[in-house]
């Protein structure tokens, strides 16, 4: 798009990223850099962690299908979650004179990304009812072609 209108891309974001990268900025803006980092990956974690149910049973909604009944899941759950907190907790328990503190965080941050599963999951659910119909579809178109005089005797 930039090429296409003809502009060069300093107009476009300016000179961001050709000056050092994040060295240039302060020593608190480094750390709400590292503090927003480490917030978008637990974030990120905690929400693949639930979609996982979903992962489970390829046709199967989580409803019908309990993912709390598959023992390695949830320890699988457990343990990336401990995993990605301990991460988090090392890597902003490392830092000298902290300027930035978890409380400087609007409480509205915390909720949108603490419940933010409870958008996509149901979300995921659709598409997989979108998949089972496909994938009932094909089934179908597979066992018309089968069911014919070559496809009878087919040692498959």
């Amino acid at each position: 798009v930039v090429f296409s209108l003809k502009i060069s891309v300093t107009q476009v974001i300016g000179s961001f990223g050709s000056n050092g990268g994040w060295m240039h900025l302060s020593s608190k803006e480094q750390i709400a850099m590292l503090y927003a980092q480490n917030f978008m990956l637990v974030s990120f974690v905690w929400c693949l962690a639930w979609m996982s149910a979903t992962f489970l049973y390829r046709t199967n909604s989580i409803i019908s299908y309990s993912p709390f009944k598959n023992k390695i899941w949830i320890g699988a759950f457990i343990a990336v979650i401990v995993l990605q907190l301990a991460f988090c907790a090392v890597s902003l328990a490392t830092i000298k004179d902290n300027p930035v503190s978890l409380h400087d965080v609007p409480w509205y941050i915390y909720f949108i990304g603490l419940i933010w599963p409870v958008v996509l999951v149901p979300v995921q659910e659709l598409v997989k009812l979108h998949d089972d119909k496909e994938f009932t579809r094909f089934q179908k178109r597979s066992k018309l072609e089968f069911s014919t005089k070559l496809g009878m005797h087919s040692p498959l």
